[in-house]
């Protein structure tokens, strides 16, 4: 008679020796890690890592791999006590992982002959082709937030590497253990390794969730083979994972000196010197992982403070950061001097009235009035002389934030003086927001102008500009703030967890500059219009769309669309952004309707895409081409909240217009024309 303790994975038989089982699951197929080798027996990192973990807990191991959506079914279903796999939080909802200990490689694949990318940053503008599952999305979330992409989602690595065989991506981002058995079957072929060593997630063991006692006994023996030598030999054996520092060698040898010191200590049989020597090496162990722990946070923080200070000095809109109470420039960065043409010393660590010959002492006092009573100035159109003479026509917006115990304004200066002189809608819209202000400090010359007349797309885009880079930037520098105290104090476990956010409020900031400076050049692009064929540049935008998703039921019709004159890499970018809205808020109905079609309203030709996805609030529709301003919350659907004012600034430079109409839960209906107004 047997009873069972699925808990322990222990099986007890009255009258029998006890016995106790660890059952492990896995994927057949995720060499190094584990996989099935030529025999057909279990092989692997993880498999070794396994054994070992029996050994140290005096239980018998057995290994069970097949493919991995079987693995993840037997595991939930109490039929194995431990698998390895990414933390995310889908998984958390049904598993306990214990800390990491491993990191699977990804690496970049790309045609050969193209340009290989050295950095993360190379990627930026392509189109990479990825995974389209819960693990990668975090990865890019809290990893490649600041790489706009496109990303091409794709169901498997085969899948991915064949998007870029086909052009419909410039490169793929994949774990090795998918991708390089792939290429080495020549199952694809044309295609080049990358970047080979990126480490974009980490590897975990997990138990069930009600089963903490087995996740507390298997951590304590992780980190005892992680002392004792046996993880890392196991890591640089079958991960090439060789130690990463001569400063850790160096410590791995003292290791070894002591252990073999120790060793000679007890076969003296002197058991008090033993004791001393444990002693000491489980000090020299705690200091030498503080001051390793302490040196990662320091260096976080030098990295954050650069990534800062990298930030600031590229946005291409001149930025300062006056001090509200000394009215000293506190920071000023490159395109400040460039606009005023004079050296950057002149600016920065100078009272701001020394600028008054460059914007005039009026103007300057005015703009002080306005944020002492608002705490802002939003779109104040202002004339800047040059050093050279030169008059430059600006918009200056302006906020005052509280940093610590000080209060600084941070004004962000647009240069539209070109602008003015190539789009005369833009100029009737920039003379009427200056002849608005003049005639408010007519009426009222010692109060503010109003704020509330700001809705033409000038000053909204402005306000993006100064409002929405001000979160990042605040988060940046308060939780650098807060590093520098955890290390005052030694708690460098918070200062890490700082230095994280910091480098993901850091890539959000970058994100935004680049969508920002794109939805700005568009109006700089220079037309090449031709005859575009609407009917096949709308299909095989959708191609690409649809590739990151192919399980989902989606029914969409083209209907015949007359060709348009435009330029088709402009347009492009117009049917990306409203398919992938179309097919992004329709997810959540049971069966996805699409239709793209045209009508004739006017002379005009309109081209329309209509969905029954979520729908929103017309109530708040006015705000639908602000950058950043969206309709959901990002906890609903991604994005990044500039690609509908993509679409109308690409829409207006080609002279159209565009427009939407939706209901919440009914859908949404987009309309452009290409056409001027007769």
């Amino acid at each position: 008679m047997c009873a069972l303790a699925l808990a322990w994975g222990v099986v007890v038989c009255s009258g029998t020796q006890a016995q106790t089982v660890l059952r492990y699951g896995g994927d057949a197929a995720f060499a190094p890690f584990e996989s099935l080798g030529a025999s057909g027996e279990p092989e692997g990192f993880q498999i070794d890592l396994m054994r070992a973990l029996g050994r140290e807990l005096g239980l018998e191991v057995t290994i069970q791999l097949q493919s991995w959506p079987s693995t993840v079914e037997a595991f939930k279903a109490g039929r194995v006590d431990v698998i390895a796999m990414v933390q995310t939080t889908e998984r958390r909802a049904y598993a306990h992982f214990l800390k990491g200990h491993a990191a699977p490689a990804f690496a970049v694949y790309l045609p050969v002959g193209q340009a290989a990318p050295r950095a993360l940053q190379d990627l930026q503008g392509s189109r990479i082709a990825v995974l389209d599952h819960e693990p990668m999305r975090e990865s890019l979330g809290k990893w490649l937030s600041g790489i706009s992409g496109p990303y091409v989602r794709t169901p498997d690595a085969l899948s991915a590497l064949q998007s870029v065989q086909l052009g419909f991506a410039d490169m793929a981002l994949l774990p090795r253990a998918y991708a390089d058995p792939l290429m080495a079957s020549g199952e694809v072929s044309g295609l080049v390794r990358a970047l080979g060593d990126l480490r974009l997630q980490s590897y975990s063991l997990a138990v069930v969730r009600d089963n903490d006692a087995l996740r507390q006994r298997l951590q304590v023996a992780l980190d005892r083979l992680e002392s004792n030598g046996t993880l890392p030999a196991l890591r640089e054996r079958w991960l090439n994972d060789e130690p990463a520092t001569a400063e850790q060698q160096a410590m791995a040898r003292d290791l070894d000196q002591q252990r073999t010191w120790t060793w000679l200590v007890a076969l003296g049989g002197t058991s008090l010197l033993v004791l001393a020597g444990l002693g000491l090496r489980h000090r020299g162990r705690a200091v030498s992982h503080e001051r390793t722990r302490r040196e990662a946070a320091e260096r976080s923080l030098r990295r954050s403070e650069d990534l800062l200070e990298r930030t600031f000095q590229r946005n291409p809109e001149p930025m300062l950061v006056v001090d509200h109470h000394s009215g000293l420039v506190q920071d000023a960065n490159p395109a400040v001097a460039a606009l005023l043409g004079v050296a950057e010393d002149r600016v920065v660590g100078r009272p701001l009235r020394d600028l008054a010959h460059h914007i005039g002492m009026d103007t300057l006092k005015r703009m002080a009035r306005a944020i002492d009573l608002n705490g802002l100035l939003d779109a104040l159109p202002v004339s800047v002389t040059r050093a050279d003479g030169q008059q430059r026509a600006c918009l200056v917006s302006a906020d005052k934030l509280r940093v610590g115990d000080h209060t600084i304004v941070l004004c962000i200066v647009r240069d539209v003086t070109e602008r003015l002189a190539q789009d005369p809608v833009f100029r009737q819209g920039y003379q009427s927001l200056h002849e608005e202000f003049a005639q408010a400090r007519r009426d009222a010359p010692e109060t503010l102008p109003p704020t509330d007349h700001g809705e033409d797309r000038l000053r909204e885009f402005t306000r993006a500009v100064a409002h929405d880079l001000r979160a990042p930037l605040l988060a940046i520098q308060g939780f650098m703030g807060l590093m520098r105290e955890r290390l005052q104090l030694g708690h460098t476990d918070e200062a890490l967890e700082y230095s994280e956010q910091v480098d993901k409020a850091t890539r959000r900031m970058n994100a935004m500059i680049e969508a920002l400076t794109n939805l700005a050049q568009i109006d700089q692009h220079p037309l090449k219009r031709r005859s575009i064929d609407m009917r096949a540049l709308s299909e095989d935008t959708w191609t690409l769309v649809r590739s990151g998703e192919t399980a989902r039921s989606i029914e969409i019709r083209f209907d015949p669309l007359p060709p348009a004159m435009g330029d088709a890499d402009l347009v492009a970018q117009v049917w990306q952004n409203l398919l992938h809205n179309a097919w992004k808020y329709s997810a959540r109905v049971p069966v996805s309707r699409i239709r793209v079609d045209s009508f004739q309203e006017a002379g005009r030709t309109w081209y329309r895409v209509a969905d029954n996805g979520a729908g929103f609030d017309m109530a708040h529709a006015r705000a639908l081409f602000q950058p950043f301003r969206r309709m959901h919350a990002a906890s609903q659907f991604e994005g990044s909240g500039i690609g509908l004012s993509m679409v109308q600034r690409i829409v207006r430079h080609h002279g159209g217009e565009v427009r939407l109409r939706s209901q919440i839960g009914v859908g949404t209906v987009a309309e452009f024309t290409l056409d001027a107004a007769a």
